[in-house]
């Protein structure tokens, strides 16, 4: 695959714009604004999409309009034996919203959303913990600041 400064020239970044500022963003809206024709602009995404700059296209939805109005973030190591079979049980999971494998002495970084605190808890004491994480160090998120959309680069 070729680096990316090579795929994302300018005009490619001014779509990509657009489209995480709105994925519903149409391909003859894409076009006017950035007066090209709409064929090109559905081609560069086309190559975009198959190189893999465009992951999918999704709803951000506010998990507090769905109950869910605890978050945490777990500090945590999973034992090497069955790293992997751990990490797909913890994507399973729909009350992990990330995970992230990190440096430092505890190695990954677990993302929780739950309905409230009590939750949060017995997720890690009877899920999280059960399948084979050790080390936790948990922090509730008391607010949040958020970039919208989130996770991002607008490069503009």
């Amino acid at each position: 695959m070729a680096p990316i400064s090579e795929v994302a020239d300018a005009m490619n970044r001014k779509i990509l714009n657009l489209l995480q500022l709105d994925g519903r963003t149409t391909m003859a809206d894409i076009a006017r604004r950035l007066r090209r024709s709409e064929s090109s602009i559905r081609e560069r995404i086309r190559r975009m999409e198959a190189k893999g700059m465009i992951k999918g296209y999704f709803a951000c939805v506010d998990k507090r309009a769905l109950g869910y109005r605890s978050e945490a973030f777990v500090f945590c190591n999973i034992g090497a034996p069955d790293q992997a079979g751990i990490l797909d049980e913890l994507l399973r999971l729909k009350q992990v919203t990330g995970i992230f494998h990190i440096s430092g002495a505890k190695r990954f970084l677990l993302k929780l959303a739950a309905r409230d605190n009590q939750e949060l808890r017995r997720i890690i004491n009877r899920t999280l913990i059960p399948l084979g994480i050790t080390d936790v160090e948990s922090h509730i998120v008391m607010d949040v600041t958020a970039k919208f959309p989130p996770d991002a680069v607008v490069d503009e």
